[in-house]
């Protein structure tokens, strides 16, 4: 799979990165973002958002303890799709054809 993870820390965050180096008792990460579910109102779907996971910083690796995880996790395909969109800078195009359908019509 990726080496892009959702870690669960014990602080119930649920943080989606890209795994720089794991050793017993840290876990280095980049591009790490927050994943939080929002729900528009009571009956509509959750829906999922990206924040930055400290956005207060330049940096963009963090050293989490292995302590303060409890759990790690291969995303989703649509969650990693989406995180990958969020941290490429390479703009992807989306899965549909582009096409012109109604073109001007020429005078002659």
């Amino acid at each position: 799979m990726s080496d892009v993870k959702i870690l669960r820390l014990t602080t119930g965050e649920d943080v989606i990165a890209k795994i720089v180096t794991e050793t017993p008792d840290n876990i280095t990460v980049s591009k790490a973002f927050v994943i939080i579910p929002r729900q528009s109102a009571p009956g509509q779907p959750v829906q999922l958002l990206m924040s930055l996971y400290m956005p207060y910083t330049e940096n963009d690796t963090f050293i989490i303890k292995s302590a303060n995880v409890v759990t790690q996790v291969d995303p989703k395909s649509e969650i990693l799709a989406s995180y990958q969109q969020n941290t490429s800078s390479i703009l992807t195009p989306t899965n549909s054809l582009i096409t012109e359908t109604k073109l001007p019509k020429l005078e002659k």
